[in-house]
């Protein structure tokens, strides 16, 4: 029932507006649809974004000034700090010797972009009213942020393929963490079949017309000179609990670790979860109702339950095009993504293309990477490469 003097908006003919009152609309349409934090259609084979989802959501850490975002990491060869404990005699002539034990980590922000761009005389922007302007407007920036959040989920779950790729593309989980290599070498499985701290630094071609393999060091520290800067990593055959479930004990025992100095280490954020593909938390489910015996009428009682260690198990569907099945359990205290203040997906107004007088663009920027300040606090296990 219509209240009395009232009417349906309808919105303001649009067919006479300037470019100028136009291009001003459409930026307050971008700001209206940023406020409303519209969802973002999924344009894609994907069901779920979860790099995307979780580290805007819960995993973001910004970082204030300067293009480098440093942080101390104390290393050594051996267990002994800098080496100056020791036991001495009455009236002992002292002696010390200095070792330094401190180097710094490095990781620089990389520069994502996406955008849109309309002409004056569409259309759209020439009949009807302004509601349809608005309409247009949140149809492109639905458009450009499924563009962008796609990026952010294939860079997280990847790696760059070439050592000259990582001044422009984020460093993701593919590179952070390594898998154990196949064999009987220092860090194969053969050595460590129960896994170790195995995920040493990435090796990668210099460049799409050089092959020739470089070590490319985490945050610019270099586990082949620091044995600690290494990930914990693992084999496994089957989803099993003699197999891929003990692992994954061993893993969470031996990346637990508890320092003796009430020191402040880099904290990024907080929590752990363990993330995996279809087939394989399909499995670990299957595991779960083995286990369980009042499962009621439910078919699957305990398909999204899953839980390991008091961790969530998340499914992510990216990986389902992984044949190795990996299973990455993080700590998201040590691991996040970074952003650089005043450039989280920061939106122009309309600007005139050069040589197209009509014709508007729009960017979306965002100055970001992901940063990991312990490895030995991650760990990935995954089936033989090939």
């Amino acid at each position: 029932m219509a209240i009395a003097g009232t009417q349906t908006y309808k919105g303001n003919s649009i067919a006479n507006m300037d470019p100028k009152s136009i291009d001003d609309l459409v930026a307050a349409s971008q700001e209206k649809w940023i406020a409303r934090n519209k969802a973002t259609n999924l344009l894609s084979d994907l069901t779920r974004y979860v790099a995307a989802a979780e580290l805007f959501a819960k995993h973001k850490k910004t970082f204030e000034g300067g293009l480098d975002w440093c942080f101390n990491v104390m290393v050594a060869s051996d267990n002994t700090g800098n080496g100056t404990a020791k036991f001495v005699k009455l009236f002992e002539e002292d002696a010390l010797n200095r070792k330094d034990v401190i180097v710094k980590g490095k990781v620089s922000p990389c520069f994502l972009q996406a955008g849109y761009y309309y002409d004056l005389r569409e259309p759209q922007l020439n009949s009807g009213t302004d509601v349809q302007l608005v309409r247009f407007v949140w149809e492109q920036m639905e458009l450009m942020y499924q563009s962008f959040f796609d990026k952010i989920e294939t860079t997280f779950w990847g790696s760059p393929t070439y050592k000259a790729d990582l001044s422009t593309i984020p460093a993701g989980i593919g590179y952070w963490l390594q898998r154990q290599a196949n064999g009987s070498g220092t860090h194969g499985a053969g050595t460590h079949p129960n896994g170790g701290f195995d995920g040493m630094d990435p090796v990668l071609p210099n460049s799409s017309s050089d092959s020739t393999t470089a070590a490319c060091p985490r945050a610019g520290i270099a586990s082949s000179t620091y044995a600690r800067w290494a990930n914990w990593a693992a084999q496994y055959a089957a989803v099993t609990k003699a197999d891929l479930i003990k692992k994954m004990r061993f893993a969470v025992r031996d990346t637990d670790f508890k320092s003796p100095l009430h020191i402040s280490e880099p904290k990024l954020g907080t929590g752990r979860a363990i993330y995996c593909n279809k087939a394989t938390i399909s499995e670990m489910e299957d595991i779960l109702e083995a286990q369980n015996m009042n499962l009621g009428n439910d078919l699957a009682s305990k398909d999204g339950k899953t839980i390991f260690k008091g961790n969530p198990v998340e499914y992510v569907p990216y990986l389902n095009g992984d044949a190795t099945d990996p299973v990455y359990m993080i700590d998201w205290g040590t691991m996040c993504l970074g952003v650089l203040a005043g450039w989280d997906k920061k939106v122009s107004a309309p600007e005139t293309v050069s040589g197209q007088h009509n014709t508007r663009r729009v960017f979306m920027d965002a100055s970001l990477n992901f940063v990991c300040t312990n490895l030995r606090n991650q760990a990935v296990l995954a089936k033989a490469s090939a």
